[in-house]
């Protein structure tokens, strides 16, 4: 779920290219529009692709494109694109976040809802849970039945098989090359990076820079590494609590209460009690251990969320689940309700869980609290899924020497550092920071301010990356 000309002689020393905003007259009409939880009007247009893209014949896709104008234009800087994560959120939904970021400050920012996440080609999933069922939230999701059934009615109006990260890319550019773009800037988070990575193996001509948050490289089989991932984040909390003098003080013995609270779930689910998140109504449910599990990876994908779990381990520890339960339902109600997840099984089964094998399962889980479920889900949702055709070198590693700028938090539960560092060994031109106590796709005055400079100047090697040492995590719940 991931995240920016100066003189030809800079951009000769460091490597970068100037950029040449249009190299043609655009062949999309935007028009003026207002969009949800913006004030501001914006311009808005519609560009059509085939669903199968070899053929190009048959079914087309409507694919929304939402331009947010700069403030203060550079038009010789190019573009920014922002691609979003899961895979299955949708880009044009992100507009209000991007503006209070600040990115459309200096440069103008594109939006393009990629295949199977607009209106025309949305492939939605039945939620699990619903405020008419708040225990369904806490069922553990990816699971394999649901997922069948959702398959089955997809494939009434849709070919599965068209909805890959490969199909994606060359919309894309077929939008670049109609919007009258030479260069342009990526910016992505998390499952988008993975997009935009795919995307600069084809198309880096036509790449700028690129800013990248909490990295999904080929190597990362989602979802093999995430109880490894989700463990040594919770181990990273553990050691910053024991750092900070008042969490360790409140809190000195979190580890073991933690491992209390979890062998009490191996023993059945917990009865306890919610605040309805619509009514406010006490709710009886049933908290598992999957649902336990799940929830504290989700937490941790936010630095804030993440310093509570102590104090809701200590609650949960004393018998009271009721708290811990109540910010379970409301961070994973958030936290699926944004995704399409028919085309997250479409891209994640053909491009990841394809290349799990199941006897990777175990060492690749040992030792952590999430366990194996969640591998073994998957692996058995994605066995009936359409499978998709992807070009024969798609696999291979490759090299670019695009100006990246790759952002990791320390304490990431989906994509810890050790895949920004897979990114930099083949992209040359790139730099990785860590933000400590950053979670899933940290973002703040720091990393933007970094953000919009790369994007000034389109290198690396000039930029100001000081304020990272001077970030601190946010203090734990007390």
């Amino acid at each position: 779920m991931i995240f920016w000309s100066t003189a030809i002689f800079l951009a000769s020393l460091t490597g970068a290219q100037p950029a040449v905003s249009h190299s043609a007259s655009p062949r999309i009409g935007l028009t003026s529009c207002h969009v949800h939880g913006v004030k501001e009007e914006l311009r808005c247009g519609v560009y059509d692709v085939f669903e199968n893209r070899r053929i190009h014949k048959g079914r087309r896709l409507p694919l929304k494109i939402v331009l947010i104008p700069a403030r203060t234009p550079h038009p010789d800087q190019g573009p920014i694109f922002y691609l979003t994560g899961g895979p299955g959120e949708t880009a044009t939904e992100a507009a209000a976040d991007l503006i209070a970021s600040g990115d459309c400050d200096e440069h103008d920012v594109i939006l393009v809802d990629e295949r199977g996440t607009g209106d025309g080609h949305r492939l939605d999933c039945p939620p699990l849970g619903s405020d008419d069922n708040v225990q369904g939230y806490l069922r553990a999701p990816f699971n394999p039945t649901a997922a069948d059934a959702c398959r089955r009615e997809l494939e009434r109006r849709y070919d599965l098989s068209q909805y890959s990260t490969a199909a994606f890319v060359e919309d894309l550019d077929e939008v670049r090359q109609a919007m009258g773009y030479d260069k342009i800037n990526l910016e992505a988070g998390s499952m988008g990076t993975y997009a935009s990575l795919m995307y600069i193996r084809r198309h880096s001509d036509h790449v700028r820079s690129a800013y990248l948050t909490s990295l999904v490289p080929l190597a990362n089989r989602v979802p093999l590494y995430h109880a490894q991932a989700a463990q040594q984040a919770l181990d990273e909390l553990f050691s910053q609590c024991d750092k900070e003098a008042a969490c360790h003080a409140t809190h000195p013995r979190w580890r073991d209460d933690f491992s209390t609270v979890l062998a009490s779930m191996h023993r059945g689910p917990v009865p306890t009690s919610v605040r309805h998140p619509v009514t406010g109504a006490r709710t009886e449910v049933h908290l598992s251990e999957q649902a336990f599990a799940d929830a504290v990876r989700v937490m941790m994908y936010s630095s804030e969320r993440a310093r509570e779990i102590p104090y809701l381990i200590e609650q949960a520890k004393s018998g009271d689940f009721s708290q811990f339960a109540d910010t379970a339902i409301r961070t994973v109600r958030r936290f699926y309700a944004g995704a399409r997840m028919g085309l997250h099984y479409a891209v994640t089964c053909n491009e990841f869980v394809k290349r799990i094998r199941p006897e990777e399962i175990e060492p690749a889980t040992r030792g952590s609290y999430l366990g194996a479920w969640r591998v073994k889900d998957q692996m058995a949702l994605c066995k009936a899924w359409p499978k998709t055709e992807l070009p024969a070198n798609y696999f291979e590693p490759f090299r670019s020497d695009v100006a990246t700028v790759l952002v990791s938090g320390d304490t990431d539960p989906a994509a810890p550092p050790r895949w920004g560092e897979e990114v930099k060994s083949f992209m040359p031109n790139a730099t990785h920071l860590v933000v400590p106590g950053g979670g899933h796709t940290p973002d703040n005055d720091c990393t933007r301010s970094i953000r919009r400079e790369l994007f000034r100047i389109g290198a690396t090697r000039a930029l100001d990356l000081s304020c990272i040492s001077k970030l601190r995590p946010a203090p734990f719940r007390l």
